[in-house]
């Protein structure tokens, strides 16, 4: 037996080694917490999120703040860069794939996740916008890691800038960022509270 299982062990010292890169945006538990620590700086800033496609902007740009912050000439621009710097996001973070490429990927996925939050009791629609419930909060107290800390410093920033704008000026500054074409491929028409909604299996 101990020469057979000498034999099936593989000859490449390296074939234990999973060397291809990890992407967050795959992993739906890090989808979900990035969500829950959204809605919680939304409550921190009070600035509701009543719609899904504003929430879809804040979760694609709080997690890709350099799509929305340049190195502009104004001292909050500069203080902005700086502030994200710091928080450890880089201006490289999207070399694998385009940012168009992942602004439709992460759309794609936002239906889903919301369902998957409002099922597990974290997400609720009743106060008219999208808000944690007090499970959600506990929740969003407890994630204490250091890109935690970093993308809720992130998530600051992104509303200040983006929750002043109306939909409309905000939908064309997105066409701006990200290019017109890839909000063609926009999947969220669709979804809504309803949408996402869980019944609770009795069919009502």
């Amino acid at each position: 037996m101990k020469g057979r299982r000498e034999r099936e062990r593989p000859t490449d010292r390296n074939a234990y080694l999973d060397t291809r890169p990890w992407q967050a945006d795959d992993s739906e538990v890090f989808r979900l917490a990035q969500l829950v620590l959204l809605l919680s700086v939304a409550s921190e800033l009070n600035k509701p999120l009543k719609t899904v496609d504003r929430l879809g902007y804040y979760d694609f740009f709080a997690a890709n703040p350099f799509v929305v912050i340049g190195r502009g000439p104004t001292v909050r621009d500069r203080s902005d860069w700086v502030a994200v710097k710091l928080a450890g996001f880089t201006e490289r973070q999207l070399s694998y794939a385009s940012t168009g490429q992942r602004w439709v990927s992460r759309r794609r996925r936002l239906q889903r996740d919301l369902a998957r939050l409002v099922a597990l009791g974290l997400v609720t629609f009743e106060t008219g916008a999208i808000d944690l419930t007090r499970p959600g909060i506990e929740l969003s107290k407890q994630l204490l890691t250091v890109y935690a800390d970093g993308y809720r410093t992130s998530a600051r920033i992104v509303m200040r800038r983006l929750n002043p704008l109306s939909d409309a000026k905000l939908t064309k500054s997105v066409q701006q960022w990200l290019g017109e074409s890839w909000l063609d491929v926009d999947l969220l028409d669709d979804v809504t509270p309803d949408s996402v909604m869980v019944k609770d299996g009795s069919g009502e």
